[in-house]
């Protein structure tokens, strides 16, 4: 014979309905009194406690105070009052097994607890749909609801006390027949239990076990626990529990053989349950009673027993019960060899069964209905929601459903949101030329630029020794000549050049204006070096900002030295340079033109010397063409109708 809970916890449970009616109908009236003066959120939580106390005696007024309760928190705006009627409203359907309405009420009591934040309440109704789940026979999802309140607690470490999560978490697993996993459920309560009556959940786990190891054949272990159960009961004067612990512990002598220890036992358990009123405990005694007297062959007390149950069983009882003490009253007459009663008892045993068997299915086709309830509820919910959401659409002026609108929007937009950044990345790469993708070639383009600083920096390191180079040859040619007059004015404005150079070496760039003030010098060096025997001019457009724009330095000298130099130092007669700077769109535009020879074929010595600064120029300027797609250097020879000359255009990019 199995240990069932339910059969163990039913006259417990009689019994405090029984005993609590009296000092709950002085609560109610209490409550009654107190309603009559109080107001707004006062009010709702009166209300609440009615329903909660109504609960024992009339179901349905429990559930009036429950929606009042309810009503009235939405009136005056009370969120916590509505979370907590809605819950009261859940528990108080899945007391009358109306499992349907309760998942419905504690789904909407959930739904408005986590956008409250409120956490306790979370985990409050995670916990009753574990309950109402595993009532109907949904075992995985009774099992689901009990771990999220469990990591609801654990993630966000709330004060919660959840060792009550473990303990329904135990029994669920013994349901199922996975017992190591309920030892370790149960353990787990102990071990996270917070609160100040720790021994009644230490007992309450104890309870759990003993009854397991009872069904699983253990009867010393399960008595070792029972009468450690028993103590604590002795100790509170809980004699209900104390009734119950009775009978009990007598069911395991009996199964250990100890007669004596098993009726002691099961006639103080049938003596409590007679002064409280409990027949069901009772009848459960004067079987075990019969039981023990069979097993010891005392025929007739075992017959006296067995016809004291029976009897009052036909008064009350559910089918298992009436089946189990027929089919022990079958055994007694069998062994007495009183085969009519014995075979009268038997088929009333069977009967039983059968009709047990029927209330079971009846009773699975009545989960399976729930179930199906559940389900319709659930999706009822759904398309509530979505009603809701397109109402709320059209109604921007309310602030609460302006809320459910802007979810509901950014859920449908979210997959667009993408296309969308990723259409304004796209509008920011076609507004900046160099940057392809910002987020994929950042680097890429900071080490491009710093590539092309490093390269600017080692042609501009080529070019000045190259320009000191020439101009330190200018100097030994005057010295050598013996113009000490011009070698001194030549190393003058020399020096000052190389000055005005060396201050701006730090830059790879110059400001314009200190770019024309260098290639003046330089030109003014060239004139004294040649006897002034060329005339030279500035033209710079007035509309030309010089202080605005930087230009690579020494960019433009390379080619005025070579329309000197190749240019106009062949030439006989008038000899004249001019350069000027203009400014056009993004470009600024310098023009070197000289009358000299123009383009002509250099000779074999003149290569090398041709090449070399022209060359470093070159690389310049391809540099430059980096940020932009247009020819820089255009070259004209002017060698037609008598004139002669050569017209030098570059185009500098700005910026």
């Amino acid at each position: 014979m199995k240990m069932s809970r339910t059969l163990i916890v039913h006259a417990l449970i009689f019994y405090l309905i029984f005993n609590n009616c009296f000092s709950q109908t002085t609560e109610i009236d209490s409550l009654q009194n107190l309603l009559k003066t109080a107001d707004d959120t006062t009010q709702v939580n009166l209300l609440r406690w009615l329903g909660i106390y109504s609960r024992s005696e009339d179901r349905e007024k429990a559930l009036e105070y429950g929606l009042e309760s309810l009503e009235k928190s939405k009136q005056i705006g009370f969120v916590k009052g509505e979370i907590e009627a809605l819950y009261a409203l859940g528990v108080t359907h899945g007391m009358t097994d109306n499992y349907a309405e309760s998942l419905d009420y504690l789904n909407k009591c959930l739904d408005l607890a986590t956008k409250q934040k409120d956490y306790s309440n979370v985990c409050s109704v995670y916990n009753a749909m574990g309950i109402v789940h595993k009532r109907i026979g949904d075992y995985p999802a009774s099992q689901g609801y009990y771990l999220k309140s469990i990591r609801l607690v654990d993630s966000l470490q709330l004060e919660e006390n959840v060792s009550s999560e473990y303990v329904n978490l135990g029994i669920l697993y013994d349901l199922m027949g996975e017992q190591d996993k309920a030892v370790e459920s149960y353990e787990k309560a102990l071990e996270v239990y917070k609160g100040p009556n720790r021994l009644a959940t230490e007992n309450t786990v104890l309870s759990n076990l003993a009854v397991m190891d009872f069904n699983n054949g253990n009867y010393q272990a399960a008595l070792d626990k029972f009468l450690q159960r028993q103590q604590y009961a002795e100790e509170q004067n809980d004699n209900v529990s104390q009734c119950i612990g009775h009978s009990n512990i007598g069911m395991c002598h009996l199964k250990l053989q100890q007669w004596k220890s098993a009726e002691e036992h099961l006639l103080k358990s049938l003596e409590l349950a007679e002064q409280l009123s409990l027949k069901h405990q009772i009848v459960e005694n004067y079987n075990g009673l019969a039981d023990l007297m069979l097993q010891q062959e005392k025929f007739k007390k075992a017959i006296y027993y067995s016809n004291k149950s029976i009897e009052i069983l036909d008064i009350s009882g559910g089918y298992e019960q009436k089946r189990e003490v027929h089919q022990k009253a079958y055994e007694i007459y069998e062994a007495v060899n009183q085969l009519p009663k014995a075979v009268y008892h038997l088929k009333q045993a069977m009967t039983y069964k059968d009709s047990l068997m029927n209330e079971t299915k009846v009773r699975e086709i009545q989960n399976l209905q729930i179930q199906h309830d559940v389900y319709v509820k659930d999706r009822e919910i759904e398309a509530n929601q979505l009603q809701l959401a397109l109402l709320n659409t059209r109604v921007e002026q309310n602030k609460k459903r302006m809320v459910y609108f802007i979810i509901i929007l950014i859920l449908l937009l979210f997959s667009a949101s993408l296309l969308y950044f990723r259409f304004l990345a796209k509008k920011r790469s076609n507004a900046l030329l160099f940057e392809k993708n910002q987020l994929i070639s950042q680097q890429k383009d900071v080490i491009s630029d710093m590539n092309r600083q490093l390269e600017k920096r080692m042609l501009r390191a080529q070019m000045n020794p190259h320009f000191i180079f020439n101009s330190l040859s200018s100097i030994q040619h005057l010295i050598s000549s013996d113009d000490k007059k011009g070698a001194l004015t030549y190393l003058s404005k020399f020096s000052k050049l190389l000055r005005q150079v060396l201050e701006s070496s730090v830059n790879i760039t110059l400001v314009l204006k200190e770019e024309i003030e260098l290639l003046k010098i330089y030109v003014e060096l060239e004139a004294l070096r040649f006897d002034h025997s060329f005339s030279y001019s500035f033209d710079i457009d007035k509309n030309l900002d010089l202080d605005k724009y930087e230009i690579p330095m020494l960019l433009v000298q390379p080619y005025i030295e070579n329309a000197i130099i190749h240019g106009l130092m062949p030439k006989t007669g008038d000899k004249k340079l001019t350069v000027s700077f203009k400014d056009i769109d993004n470009y600024i535009e310098c023009i070197i033109e000289d009358n000299g020879v123009g383009i002509t074929k250099p000779k074999k010595k003149e290569v090398k010397n041709i090449s070399r600064g022209m060359s470093i120029t070159g690389k310049r300027i391809n540099a430059l063409k980096k940020f932009c797609d247009q020819e820089l250097v255009k070259v004209e020879d002017l060698n037609t109708d008598g004139l002669s000359g050569t017209k030098v255009t570059i185009l500098i990019p700005k910026g």
